[in-house]
């Protein structure tokens, strides 16, 4: 008889034990393929997240922050070397502008307050000086009192200037073409409401006629007080040539924000403040990796766990087989012979269990992915419950905020099974036949037959 085909019976002669090694071998190559499915799935969304969260870097004329500051713009030529930096795929530019009483027959929908009319106590063509020892904003009764400005966004992409970073919401009418210069704008509802403003309405802004091209709504105040133009538009109104106030740039992957904010301090020099999320990248994907590393772990502990399996059961046939091993070798049987045979019976086995411990593994990989997910997710919250109350407000609600963005990566998270996967996990079945075979073939080459027979 062929010794693999004696081999393939001989793994099936005693059932009982057969299908206890069968089932701990289940049990083993299931959990192989339920953690790699897991750590794949992971990974997966890993990749997804450092190409979507903490990619975003900031650039703004040094000096400058918002409408405070001092500073001089960028120039067309310094948003040309940011657009052309290494691992940048895409960036909007802005001007950000403001239109007093004199610029518009617009009239603003904000209310100072006492806030407000402090912020523009030293503009003197539209607010008076406050009385001293006055900080509420109370005006003196010779001086006008002062009137809101409206807030102009000249910029590339609309949607840019959204409060939630999507895109823009618009409630009536057609958003703009940003790479345009015509003379249409956007308009928050407050601001339409306020002055009756329709689409296709007019209005003038610096001495030229706009035309409302649509009405947007985002749900911030300030925003929908404002007005949305194309950037060469705002430019060329404000005779500001090429001039910039802010470019977004957004980065190929969170691994590569610290490069690339490095290339631009070194292109850009002093002229320019630049601010990333590097470390809200970190923070989105940590938990991410621990869920993989954990994963990790498990498929080499399942791996090992297996090869133990296989090896104690083979030393276990081979101790009690020595007579049988002792005759083949005394009737002409070779070391390599017996040691196919008993490497034939250890695959036999080991096959048997991964086909029952796949099925099982397609079976338990999603609650397997899901569970650790959940766990992970569990912990963080804990994390951000205990650290929460000791900051101050602001701080609490932006770490939450951070949180609730990683906790929402993490429920995102779907297990997968995928060929690729299938072939890693046979091949660590194939890996545990092998190293469960090797030590019971060298205690079958180390057999003497006149020994074996002598003593037995």
């Amino acid at each position: 008889m062929n010794v693999v085909t004696r081999g393939i019976k001989n793994a099936l002669r005693s059932p009982i034990r057969s299908g206890a090694i069968i089932l701990m071998l289940a049990i083993s190559i299931g959990l192989v393929l339920a953690m790699l499915v897991a750590r794949s799935s992971v990974e997966a969304k890993i990749n997804s997240v450092k190409a979507t969260s903490g990619t975003l870097v900031t650039i703004s004329p040094a000096g400058v922050n918002g409408f405070a500051g001092g500073g001089n713009p960028l120039t067309s030529d310094q948003v040309a070397k940011i657009s052309t930096t290494a691992h940048i795929t895409s960036s909007v530019s802005s001007l950000s502008d403001q239109l007093g009483t004199s610029d518009t027959n617009l009239t603003s929908s904000l209310e100072l307050g006492s806030f407000g009319a402090r912020q523009q106590r030293f503009d003197s063509s539209s607010a008076p000086s406050l009385p001293a020892g006055d900080t509420t904003g109370s005006t003196d009764t010779a001086r006008p009192a002062p009137t809101p400005r409206i807030s102009v966004t000249g910029t590339t992409d609309p949607n840019s200037v959204s409060a939630t970073g999507g895109t823009l919401t618009i409630s009536s009418g057609a958003s703009i073409d940003g790479s345009s210069s015509s003379n249409v704008a956007l308009v928050g509802t407050d601001l339409a409401t306020k002055n009756s403003l329709k689409v296709g309405s007019t209005f003038t802004a610096y001495g030229q006629t706009i035309t409302v091209s649509g009405i947007f709504s985002s749900g911030n105040t300030f925003l929908d007080s404002g007005i949305i133009m194309p950037l060469k538009t705002v430019q060329t109104l404000t005779s500001q040539a090429g001039a910039v106030s802010s470019v977004k740039a957004t980065v190929d992957s969170s691994d590569n924000v610290s490069s690339t904010v490095s290339a631009l301090k070194t292109s850009l020099g002093s002229a320019a403040d630049i601010t990333s999320e590097a470390e809200q990248a970190a923070a989105s994907v940590s938990s991410l990796q621990s869920i993989s590393s954990l994963a990790l772990a498990g498929v080499i502990g399942a791996t090992i766990a297996g090869a133990i399996i296989v090896l104690l059961a083979m030393i276990m046939v081979v101790r009690e087989r020595r007579r049988e091993i002792g005759v083949i070798k005394a009737i002409g049987g070779t070391n390599s012979k017996v040691i196919v045979q008993f490497m034939s019976e250890a695959l036999t086995l080991t096959i048997i269990g991964a086909i029952v411990g796949l099925g099982l593994g397609v079976l338990v990989s999603g609650p397997m992915t899901t569970s650790l997910v959940q766990n992970s997710q569990s912990n963080t919250s804990s994390t951000t419950d205990a650290t929460g109350p000791r900051g101050g407000a602001g701080f609490v609600r932006a770490f939450r905020g951070g949180i609730n963005q990683i906790g929402s990566n993490l429920t995102q998270v779907t297990a997968s099974v995928t060929p690729q996967t299938f072939l890693i996990a046979g091949g660590l079945t194939l890996l545990i036949a092998i190293i469960g075979s090797a030590i019971p073939a060298w205690f079958i080459a180390r057999v003497r037959p006149a020994e074996v027979l002598r003593t037995e």
